[in-house]
């Protein structure tokens, strides 16, 4: 498939997800906060060590996961969230609810100020959200196309050595079966272990 044929699919994803409108959006949001939460909560002490997890800061019709961010930082949990570089690397910030925020120099979006780590600073989280337009059953995902995740997560087993969970949350429509191929998988792409919707809960790969 051609990088154009690509660009049209996430086009089609990106307009599909603006029809849910508003109300729907928040809706599945809010039942996809609980199952996200309930999850993480439910964890064994050994499941999640080092009380540390990557999230990405809610923009535009995205699942709004804030509420996640804000629930886990009063529960004690460390929050990191990227920070978008112009050679497609991120680097990692952590987050407070009453962290100053900037407008990104890479697109309108609003970042944490703060001091800024390397991907080792995040490596032992406990658990990556992994955002994604669409992913499938056999945890395959397809992002916006900066492929800024896909460079993150293929560094993480030269860091650590227990990779955290990946987990990727979506609208209920997101999810494809691994044999429609209903978007292209390709040989550099790493799956995640858990896509979650509101209808389905967690679907573990």
């Amino acid at each position: 498939m051609t990088q154009d044929s690509k660009n049209a699919l996430r086009k089609q994803f990106f307009a599909q997800r603006k029809e849910l409108g508003d109300q729907e959006r928040q809706h599945q949001s809010a039942v996809l906060n609980d199952h996200l939460l309930n999850w993480y909560r439910g964890l064994e002490p050994a499941q999640r060590p080092s009380g540390k997890v990557t999230m990405t800061i809610k923009f535009g019709t995205e699942p709004d996961t804030d509420p996640v961010m804000h629930a886990l930082h009063d529960d004690g949990v460390e929050v990191w969230v990227p920070i978008s570089h112009g050679d497609r690397s991120m680097s990692w910030v952590r987050w407070t609810p009453d962290v100053e925020m900037a407008t990104s120099d890479y697109g309108p979006i609003k970042e944490p100020v703060g001091e800024r780590f390397g991907p080792e600073q995040v490596a032992d989280a406990d658990v990556v959200f992994v955002p994604a337009l669409v992913a499938d059953t056999a945890g395959y995902r397809l992002g916006k196309g900066g492929g800024y995740y896909d460079r993150f997560l293929a560094q993480l087993p030269q860091l650590t050595d227990r990779m955290p969970w990946l987990v990727t949350p979506l609208f209920d429509h997101e999810v494809f079966d691994a044999a429609d191929r209903a978007f292209p998988v390709e040989a550099h792409d790493l799956a995640v272990q858990a896509v979650v919707t509101a209808a389905r809960g967690f679907h573990w790969v």
